[in-house]
């Protein structure tokens, strides 16, 4: 647990209908009656369509560590993650990732 912040913060479902920028910026830009919080607990599991929900941890403060498992699943054979995000994520990247860039079933932008 952060010794302080590490807030799970969202906007539901604010790609249920396609990219949807004007509603991100606004939750971006502090604008937004969308944004939801969530405390979440040592050893709490959350299940969310993270594909559609904008969502972020508050920043984390203390010496404490903290540790987060993240798991992917899709209905897409052969799907994997887009270069830049799965770097972002796993800290590096496999030659599949690079030979699949761009074969996505949405346009999202990661």
């Amino acid at each position: 647990m952060a010794e302080e912040g590490g807030l799970f913060e969202y906007a539901p479902n604010i790609r249920a209908e396609g990219e949807n920028s004007t509603a991100a910026r606004a939750v971006l830009d502090g604008t937004s009656d969308l944004l939801r919080s969530l405390v979440l607990e040592p050893g709490d599991l959350q299940i969310f369509k993270g594909r559609y929900f904008l969502h972020r941890i508050t920043a984390l403060r203390g010496a404490m560590p903290r540790y987060v498992a993240i798991f992917s699943y899709v209905e897409q054979l052969d799907m994997v993650g887009a270069p830049e995000r799965t770097k972002q994520l796993y800290g590096r990247v496999l030659p599949i990732h690079l030979k699949r860039a761009g074969l996505r079933g949405d346009s999202f932008i990661d």
